[in-house]
């Protein structure tokens, strides 16, 4: 093999090892831009056990899967009540969280169901 071929042959893998660490760093990275939406489920009593931990502008896509209709509501950190309107059986609804810290969420019509979900930032 002449010299020339194996400068060649080594710029090639010179080039090919770069690209391929390019590659491995870009796939061990997370987009800050992609939504993040975990899922939640509302019955007749409660909200079901959730696993996630959730952060500041993820959002929370609720089930309602009893029968009748709910209507939540949702007590900011700082007070501030925001009211998701009613919620069908069946119907799934979304909420954005706007910040990190502990929330409380309760239906109108039934206050027995009531959760506190802390926010991460």
């Amino acid at each position: 093999m002449s010299s020339e071929h194996k400068r060649w042959l080594m710029g090639l893998a010179l080039i090919i090892t770069t690209l391929l660490s390019m590659s491995a760093s870009a796939a061990g990275q997370v987009s800050d831009s992609a939504p993040v939406v975990h899922n939640m489920s509302l019955t007749h009593h409660d909200f079901e056990d959730w696993s996630f931990t959730p952060s500041a502008n993820d959002t929370l896509a609720i089930t309602n899967k009893s029968d009748v209709a709910h209507s939540i509501y949702i007590t900011y950190p700082d007070g501030t009540v925001v009211n998701l309107d009613v919620q069908l059986p069946g119907e799934t609804f979304t909420w954005t969280i706007p910040e990190a810290g502990d929330y409380v969420l309760q239906c109108w019509i039934h206050p027995v169901i009531r959760s506190e979900m802390t926010v991460s930032p």
